[in-house]
């Protein structure tokens, strides 16, 4: 592929800037993903499939930022008439290429990440089968993508050296198959971000903090879409001069950008006992719990059932009781101690007790209760029901 005279502008190098927002949003990414593995690994002990696929994800989008750095490293960001020597245009223009197909899969990892995130917490199957389809769909056109940028040349040789004697597409062509993934790439964004997560989790049986923190957290990845559609109007120029590695600059830092900001945006929701924790302890009031099981979101039991606790009833657990049984047994607790004259409770008592059955939502959420960790194993997938037991007993009735 021919090249044009070289453009010179000595004066405008954009190198320094592609390094400082890349590494900048890329680093940020890295200190979010690690905390969300801390947090996973070390705090509630349980590894989903969101956080494999996130994992492989921070790495392509490591490899592929050690690619940005020797592009700028050899001339991107800069005009090709200022490259010295001019042999590291083609190294510089070869390098250039190989980050697109590398950001091209990354971008689509992060949101299956974000998908599976979502699988996690979605409670009907209308949901879960929505998510797969649009996650299977995603996969389908980046695999697509990713032929279009391999088969654009006989030769890709041609990119790079224009020694090398290929016949290529178009420009227009280019352009349109730059725009279709954009355009795709904005819709899956406001999927994952806003139009599954707000009806979804709006009405799931937690308290509303927890409810509007997951979707504030979910909804960063309206960032992601605000990238997409900066980085449009940079494809508008590209190529049209011939002058590559310049024209490319802001498509560089807006594609890691919108990858960055999807890792941040769906390992934050993870993060919540590792905030509660932090706030917790500033705030004076100190962790919520200690010990090997610290941060499992442990089985948070409703006042009656505490109270027979305080007075030495062994405690209820979810793995082996039922909300039906836990209710009778802290009546039972509170006619025990009528009877030994350590209360006057009164005549007749309530006790409602609500458990979530097979969670496993997010599985990091200290404020979802969950069930089947009692014995070390890992709750199965979804929210399948909600129980709410209401027990009226009269203390002065013998059972």
């Amino acid at each position: 592929m021919a090249l044009p005279p070289p453009v010179s502008i000595p004066w405008e190098n954009d190198g320094p800037r592609i390094l400082g927002a890349t590494i900048a949003i890329t680093s940020l990414a890295l200190i979010t993903y690690s905390a969300r593995m801390w947090v996973r690994l070390v705090m509630v002990r349980n590894i989903g499939w969101d956080d494999s696929i996130m994992t492989f994800a921070m790495a392509l989008v490591l490899a592929g930022e050690g690619v940005v750095i020797a592009s700028v490293h050899y001339g991107a960001g800069r005009h090709l008439g200022d490259i010295d020597p001019p042999t590291n245009i083609p190294i510089a223009i070869k390098i250039n290429f190989v980050s697109q197909p590398i950001y091209l899969i990354a971008i689509c990892v992060v949101k299956l990440a974000v998908g599976a995130t979502l699988l996690r917490i979605a409670s009907t199957k209308f949901y879960k089968t929505l998510i797969l389809s649009i996650m299977g769909f995603m996969t389908f056109y980046t695999i697509g993508c990713f032929f279009t940028v391999v088969l654009q040349c006989t030769d890709l040789r041609a990119l790079w050296d224009q020694s090398v004697p290929a016949n290529c597409w178009d420009q227009k062509t280019l352009q349109g198959l730059s725009y279709t993934n954009v355009a795709l790439n904005i819709l899956t964004d406001l999927l994952f971000a806003v139009f599954i997560p707000i009806p979804m989790l709006w009405n799931l049986n937690v308290n509303r903090r927890t409810r509007i923190s997951l979707l504030g957290a979910l909804s960063l990845g309206c960032f992601a879409c605000a990238a997409a559609f900066i980085k449009i109007s940079s494809l508008v120029n590209y190529g049209k001069t011939g002058d590559w590695l310049w024209d490319s600059r802001d498509i560089t830092i807006w594609t890691v950008v919108e990858c960055n900001t999807g890792i941040v945006a769906g390992s934050l929701p993870a993060l919540r006992p590792l905030f509660k924790r932090i706030l917790g302890t500033t705030l004076g009031y100190g962790p919520r719990s200690t010990g090997k099981n610290s941060g499992m979101g442990y089985l948070r039991q409703q006042d009656t059932i505490q109270s027979a606790h305080r007075r030495g009833t062994k405690p209820s657990t979810m793995s082996d009781e039922t909300s039906s049984e836990r209710a009778f047994n802290a009546g039972h607790a509170y006619e025990m101690d009528n009877k030994a004259g350590k209360g006057n409770p009164p005549n007749k008592s309530t006790t409602t007790s609500t458990v979530f059955a097979e969670i496993d939502a997010l599985s990091s959420d200290e404020s979802v209760n969950r069930t089947g960790l009692a014995d070390g194993g890992l709750p199965r997938q979804g929210i399948k029901k909600t129980t709410t037991t209401t027990v009226n007993y009269d203390a002065n009735t013998k059972y």
